[in-house]
């Protein structure tokens, strides 16, 4: 990359030496402008850089103008050129009348009055058609600012990724929507989890022992879980990693748990609570959600049927 010697206006010293984007940065930064120098190898002198015309277009590049192209627009447009014409047309009848009139009173001087009469009423008759075209533009300009609304209305949909539905919610917005059903689901899961493993241990929670119940593993798993839950009741979602991997872990000690013990039903319970906690936390579209709902229901139910049924 080409790089430059700057020395700005009124300094003896340079500076440098500078690539582009490094001399972009000081324009930015209002550090330069274009009566600043760069030195050209080329021709071994001073040049200012408002004097290249390739460094101006890379430098200091022209604003382009976007508008939002409409169907209104474009009648909007048609409608003017329309009455231009009209006006034109307009302008060229009169003046043709007033040629003709004047011929008439040369040829036939005997009759002053019906020429005068024909002259004023084919002056007035383009009079009206003037008058019509400044009714139709107070007509026409009412709706203006309502257009203006619209293409703004339109241009912020585009720009939000909204342009089938300009007053429909916004991509990020239907996102937050899931997410917020997401986290009431996760923390459903989770109550149901602390729930059940308390349940499993429910003798040793009765006797209050504290060594004994550190030493069962789900009862350690009941109190993560207890600590998760209140997090998703802040809506705190960066624990939602977190969350995965306690899926996981769940998923994969409690299995061989519940199989060294022979409960199948708590087994295929407990994973499809776990998937549902990991992929519910994982995806925030409101078809994959509700798939993980229902799934995740289905463990609670079946937690609920080996223990009670």
């Amino acid at each position: 990359m080409r790089e430059y010697y700057i020395r700005r206006e009124g300094d003896e010293d340079a500076s440098g030496p500078f690539d582009i984007d490094q001399i972009s940065s000081l324009i930015e930064a209002n550090k330069l402008d274009a009566n600043a120098y760069f030195y050209d190898i080329e021709s071994e002198s001073w040049l200012t850089i408002s004097s290249n015309e390739e460094l101006m277009e890379t430098l200091f590049p022209k604003k382009r103008k976007l508008t939002l192209r409409t169907q209104e627009s474009e009648e909007e447009k048609k409608r003017l050129a329309e009455e231009e014409a009209a006006k034109a047309a307009a302008a060229k009848a009169e003046a043709k009348a007033e040629g003709q009139a004047e011929s008439e009173t040369e040829g036939a001087e005997t009759e002053p009055d019906d020429a005068e009469a024909a002259k004023a009423s084919e002056a007035a008759a383009p009079e009206k058609p003037a008058e019509e075209s400044k009714k139709g533009k107070k007509k026409k300009g009412e709706p203006s600012e309502e257009r203006q609304k619209l293409e703004v209305t339109k241009m912020l949909a585009l720009a939000e990724g909204r342009a089938d539905d300009p007053s429909g919610k916004s991509p990020r917005e239907k996102q937050a929507a899931v997410a917020f059903f997401g986290l009431r689901f996760l923390t459903l899961f989770f109550i149901a989890s602390i729930l059940a493993m308390g349940y499993i241990e429910k003798d040793l929670v009765m006797t209050a022992d504290a060594i004994a119940m550190a030493k069962s593993p789900y009862i350690v798993i009941a109190v993560i879980d207890l600590v998760i839950t209140l997090t998703l009741l802040l809506q705190v979602t960066e624990v939602y990693p977190l969350l995965r991997f306690r899926a996981a872990v769940g998923a994969g000690l409690l299995t061989m748990l519940f199989y060294s013990s022979g409960d199948t039903l708590l087994l295929f319970s407990n994973l499809l609570l776990m998937g549902a906690i990991y992929f519910s936390s994982a995806i925030i579209k409101i078809r994959f959600l509700i798939a993980c709902g229902i799934t995740g229901v289905l463990g609670i139910l079946g937690y609920v049927y080996a223990f009670f049924l």
